[in-house]
């Protein structure tokens, strides 16, 4: 039986049916198209981003049919120039956060008060659907919404709305680094039985690389010759249709990113080590010694498994990048050529995601400032 209003419905082989207009004959009938989904909510997100293909013929831009929905998939087929995990990120973002709340009301039909009232909803429920978004996500839900407001008057579809939400205040507290005791368990355990997958974690701790960016490396990417790593490419797991996902390679995200490191000494014993056992060549994928690159989220299971072997407090990959950017502050490196070591494209990225002082720094700076004679 179809859901009331929606086209949608549970067929005798267990999948879900939608249909919807994708076009008009000649004499105004109706041409139906289907799409079919082994879940309803799959059925309904493939049946709206049909919707939207078809708005264009169905429904004239100035129409008060158009919903919030249809906008969004409008909007998402515009960013053409975009990385593919950019916009699979914001469609993701999109479709479970803002179109259970937005999506059925009508864009001719919002207004600023209105807007706000359903942004609060999304990153604060009333009802405890679920828990209230952080800092992070609140403002990136607040700023996906915006920009499809300022879409929508772009085409004539809504007048100027300013949103005066302000995203949650993100705490000053940070998970903690690993110290340099830490580091060195880390560098034992790795070099005590090397390979490159344990390998990789040097990369993140020495090098400040994303665990994209490791698992996108390739042999052909590390000149042992001038001791020198090239950071070309990153994998990534992104959202696609239907509810599924898969596995990218694609270019860094910025110009920034695309950079060349110069290999720290430990690190390039351990990598002329593990060059001798390569016999397959310089297009093969540094982690996995084959032709198929490690995916992200498999590598970060194996990176909480070696940090507990190491014996060190567990800390997401992530943090280990933070670790390098901490172990190059103490030790006295300026701001500007750690923003270009991380790939940062602006210093500013990088005092405000990684600089977080601790009592040690704050203790030195003292008694260097106030030394007595």
């Amino acid at each position: 039986m179809a859901r009331h209003g929606e086209n949608i419905h549970k067929r005798k082989d267990g999948r879900w049916e939608g249909r919807y207009i994708k076009g008009r004959s000649e004499s105004g009938k109706a041409i139906w198209g289907y799409v079919y989904a082994h879940s309803y909510a799959d059925a309904k997100l493939e049946l709206i981003r049909k919707k939207a293909k078809a708005a264009y013929c169905t429904i004239p831009l100035g129409s008060q049919k158009l919903t919030f929905s249809l906008l969004s998939e409008l909007w998402l087929s515009t960013l053409n120039d975009l990385a593919e995990s950019s916009k699979a990120h914001y469609r993701y973002s999109i479709e479970h956060y803002i179109l259970p709340v937005i999506g059925n009301l009508r864009v001719a039909q919002l207004s600023s008060t209105k807007l706000e009232l359903c942004v609060l909803q999304i990153i604060s429920p009333v009802g405890g659907e679920h828990k209230p978004f952080g800092a992070s996500l609140s403002r990136e839900c607040i700023s996906l919404v915006r920009r499809l407001c300022k879409y929508a008057y772009k085409l004539h579809l809504m007048p100027m709305i300013e949103l005066s939400i302000k995203s949650v205040k993100a705490t000053n507290e940070f998970p903690e680094a690993l110290s340099l005791e830490e580091q060195a368990a880390v560098s034992r355990f790795v070099f005590k039985n090397p390979s490159p997958r344990k390998a990789g974690i040097l990369f993140m701790l020495q090098l400040g690389l994303r665990i994209s960016e490791v698992c996108g490396l390739q042999w052909g990417d590390i000149d042992l010759a001038h001791k020198e790593v090239h950071i070309r490419r990153g994998v990534r797991r992104i959202p696609t249709e239907a509810g599924k996902t898969a596995v990218v390679i694609q270019a860094p995200k910025t110009e920034s990113s695309k950079r060349v490191l110069p290999i720290p000494p430990k690190l390039f014993v351990l990598l002329q080590m593990l060059y001798q056992r390569n016999t397959l060549g310089s297009d093969v994928w540094f982690l996995s010694s084959n032709n198929k690159p490690v995916e992200p989220r498999c590598y970060r299971k194996s990176i909480h498994g070696y940090l507990a072997k190491a014996g060190v407090h567990d800390v997401n990959p992530h943090m280990l990048r933070h670790t390098f950017a901490t172990t190059c502050l103490q030790a006295g490196c300026d701001i500007k050529t750690l923003s270009e070591l991380m790939g940062h494209s602006n210093p500013n990225i990088t005092l405000q995601r990684y600089v977080h002082t601790n009592m040690e720094r704050k203790r030195l700076a003292i008694e260097q400032t106030f030394a007595t004679e």
